[in-house]
């Protein structure tokens, strides 16, 4: 009998040794798991290892490398994984020059930045020289001299609005006819007009419809005129 009572003994103390053996092992993995994960986090988020060493920009013909990467607001030397390109991006958004911007991380130091340029289209005279303005009338940059192949806007440049109706109406045109507009006429938001390079006029009068207009203004303009007014494009004249 007493055999039996120290058998089972024997057997319970092992049993304990045994949980207290693996809550052990259990305690210094779990230790373990912990240093590494708290390592790697420092080598990530704070460790020059994977700092931001190299800001690559692309897409430029008007901006300067240096004027975008300082509108970023990219440090280098930043850990890349705490850099934010979200924020980065928004920031180049705002940029009058820039339709459209994608910032991301190039591991394991670089942060790219892919740029989209508005492209000149339209050119609003002021008594400086210009405002060149993309097809939807935004305006981005200042020069002395018209560019080539630009449409000369006459318009109120202290009116944005009217400015991007201009580039609603000319964005609207069909590619053949924007290539016969020589410029556009702008004294209100009502009274727009185009003034095509063989001295024919087009009365278009508001923003509104533009898409309709275009579509009615191409078949008038097949027909014997000199004046072509869509301003109620459902019911054209020409004359």
């Amino acid at each position: 009998m007493s055999a039996r009572v120290s058998d089972a003994t024997s057997r319970l103390k092992s049993r304990r040794d045994d949980r207290r053996r693996h809550r052990i092992v259990g305690g210094l993995v779990a230790a373990l798991i912990v240093v590494v994960l708290a390592a790697g986090v420092y080598v990530v988020a704070f460790s020059p290892v994977l700092s931001t060493r190299q800001i690559q920009v692309s897409g430029l013909k008007v901006l300067a490398k240096n004027d975008v990467v300082a509108t970023s607001g990219i440090v280098l030397g930043t850990p890349l994984a705490r850099v934010d390109i979200t924020a980065a991006a928004d920031r180049l958004a705002a940029v009058p020059a820039v339709a459209d911007v994608t910032v991301v991380r190039s591991w394991p130091n670089a942060v790219s930045i892919a740029i989209v340029e508005r492209r000149a289209r339209l050119a609003i005279a002021t008594d400086n020289g210009y405002l060149l303005a993309d097809a939807t009338g935004v305006v981005f940059q200042t020069v002395s001299d018209r560019p080539g192949g630009l449409v000369l806007v006459d318009a109120p440049t202290n009116d944005q609005q009217l400015l991007v109706d201009v580039g609603t109406v000319y964005s609207a045109l069909s590619p053949d006819t924007a290539a016969r507009v020589d410029r556009v006429v702008a004294s209100t938001r009502d009274a727009i007009e185009l003034r095509l390079k063989d001295g024919d006029r087009v009365i278009w009068g508001s923003a509104e419809q533009s898409g309709l207009k275009s579509q009615v203004l191409d078949n008038l303009l097949a027909k014997s005129g000199t004046v072509f007014d869509v301003s109620a494009p459902g019911f054209p004249t020409y004359r």
